[in-house]
């Protein structure tokens, strides 16, 4: 490999690490704020956290060596590094929480992060493609803003503290994988357009997506730890992504009938380690009776 594809490695894994750290101050803000997030006055109290303003200045940084990586090397060696993100939240995650990775969240991290290894291989697009017009920026924007609209308004009345959490984080990768795209457009669009560029609708969406997703993956963290909703996230976001590139954008699905069958296994398989990985919080689970609202048992806690 060039020094410019180690470069973008190098830079590739710092966001990784980004995300990771915004992650765990997302779920450490999670367990401090009492507020329920798909309710009313959850944007207030999460403003008035400084925690909130150190997860967004990381999640910046994320997506800014995300930028930088992609430069220097390709998608199909940037994109697997996600995997990454769930190995390092995990401990680190529990140890903030104060416990200990419980054997089966390993074998759910590992069961996900193999499915996930294996779904970025197959679910890459070809290279020939281009940014999306005004016309497509626009139905991509308020689609995707429609879609979170709905998930969010459904996962507020979820009585199950797991499926909520579950939707949360799945509607957060659709916002991080179409924002990606979005991006993707405004960049090049900015080297033909110049300053007009702001008035593009893929440079207007990609930032309202973009704090959209931020705000339902917080929300996707309240009453659960961090194994079920990160791993959702990172499976979702590539996936979305790629669905975008492929409707929109004139990509090619490159892994063909196979590849279809593949992802659908890996999905499957992801599913299941999701299921290992769902671990209700820790310190609010003990301040439940035995029998909670949800009727949802996990590790012998019922939520």
């Amino acid at each position: 490999m060039t020094y410019g594809i180690w470069l973008g490695i190098a830079l590739g894994v710092l966001s990784c690490a980004c995300y990771t750290a915004a992650a765990v101050t997302q779920r450490w803000l999670a367990t401090v704020v009492t507020t329920p997030l798909t309710g009313r006055g959850a944007l207030a109290e999460l403003l008035g956290r400084p925690l909130w303003w150190v997860s967004a200045a990381l999640n910046a940084g994320r997506a800014g060596f995300q930028v930088g990586a992609l430069g220097f090397a390709p998608l199909t060696v940037i994109q697997p590094l996600n995997v990454l993100v769930l190995i390092f939240g995990l401990p680190w995650s529990a140890r903030v929480s104060g416990r200990r990775v419980t054997p089966r969240e390993w074998r759910g991290a590992a069961l996900t992060v193999a499915a996930l290894g294996v779904l970025l291989s197959v679910a890459v697009t070809g290279g020939s493609g281009h940014a999306l017009g005004r016309a497509d920026a626009l139905l991509v924007v308020s689609g995707t803003l429609a879609l979170l609209l709905v998930a969010a308004w459904t996962a507020g009345r979820l009585r199950s503290a797991a499926w909520r959490s579950h939707l949360l984080a799945a509607a957060a990768g659709v916002a991080f994988g179409n924002s990606s795209a979005t991006a993707k457009t405004t960049i090049t669009a900015a080297g033909t357009e110049g300053a007009a560029v702001a008035l593009h609708p893929a440079a207007v969406g990609t930032a309202v997506i973009a704090i959209a997703g931020l705000l339902l993956a917080q929300a996707a963290y309240q009453g659960m730890e961090l194994g079920a909703p990160l791993g959702i996230t990172t499976l979702a976001n590539p996936v979305a992504a790629a669905i975008v590139g492929v409707a929109f954008m004139g990509e090619s699905y490159s892994g063909g009938w196979v590849g279809l069958g593949i992802a659908a296994a890996c999905a499957v398989a992801g599913a299941y380690g999701i299921t290992l990985l769902t671990v209700p919080d820790s310190a609010r689970a003990r301040e439940k009776s035995p029998a909670g609202d949800d009727g949802l048992e996990c590790h012998g806690i019922r939520t």
